[in-house]
């Protein structure tokens, strides 16, 4: 029921958007803007239909990091097929992006990456790694 609802807002997204709010504001003050990146995972399967993504990169309005990340897991060897604001599209009102990333004119992406690739601990690891060798230039640049 509702009560439900406002007990888990409390109890976990008020923090985290808390939190975020307050680093990306230490980060402004202190002349270092921050990209904001959020990882998520999706199903492999949609109502039954399969879904070609291995990973997909999301965004709105701004591409600075979102064209660069596609670009380079779509250049990977591994030859994925990358989703531009697929599975999902990009502009989500009220999301992290929008509140903390496009409101304040910061760069920023959402990664979506398919739960069956993420599963076990290597292969989290091997996304991570990918998504640091990744983003580490792109930030730097950003």
């Amino acid at each position: 029921g509702p009560d439900g609802v406002a007990e888990r807002l409390a109890r976990f997204y008020d923090p985290y958007d808390h939190a975020i709010d307050a680093a990306v504001a230490a980060a402004m003050r202190a002349g270092a803007p921050p990209a904001i990146v959020t990882v998520h995972s999706f199903t492999p399967a949609w109502r039954g239909v399969a879904r070609p993504w291995q990973v997909g990169i999301l965004w709105d309005r701004d591409d600075r990091l979102a064209g660069p990340l596609i670009a380079g897991l779509r250049a990977d060897p591994a030859g994925f097929t990358v989703g531009d604001n697929q599975p999902y599209g990009g502009g989500l009102p009220g999301d992290t992006i929008d509140r903390h990333a496009m409101a304040r004119g910061l760069p920023n992406a959402l990664i979506e990456i398919r739960q069956d690739l993420i599963g076990d601990a290597a292969g989290a690891e091997e996304w991570a790694a990918r998504f640091s060798a990744l983003l580490g230039p792109l930030v730097a640049r950003a």
